[in-house]
């Protein structure tokens, strides 16, 4: 695939808050790559995605006092970077439009990111 192909899937209008599919990955097994809208793609290996969707759930629950989740994943080019808000979280990117998620939203991603982590133990 070229990389006009991935620039343009990267500025495709999204249906949802956010868009997660799972590749498979030569040196990782397998890339969780999340797009944002406006925001550059993040990949996380299973073990990242598990570890992000633990840390939203955590801050949704109020389980963590936490105001910001923050991981650079190794397979990345962008770090992912949330701040905790009364609304949700803020998805921050260097010279990009902040992403707002819904704590609903939020709730999805976890899901989505956990289904991701959880499909490495099958």
């Amino acid at each position: 695939m070229t990389n006009q192909y991935f620039a343009e899937k990267e500025n495709a209008p999204l249906a949802s808050a956010f868009d997660l599919t799972v590749a498979p990955h030569g040196a990782f097994g397998a890339l969780a790559t999340l797009r944002l809208a406006q925001q550059p793609l993040r990949r996380f290996t299973r073990q990242e995605a598990s570890i992000v969707a633990r840390a939203i759930d955590a801050v949704a629950l109020g389980t963590s006092p936490e105001r910001q989740i923050y991981m650079s994943p190794i397979a990345s080019d962008h770090d992912f970077d949330a701040c905790v808000a009364p609304e949700g979280l803020v998805i921050i990117c260097p010279a990009c439009p902040d992403v707002r998620l819904t704590w609903s939203d939020a709730a999805d991603l976890s899901r989505a990111l956990k289904a991701v982590g959880d499909s490495a133990a099958t």
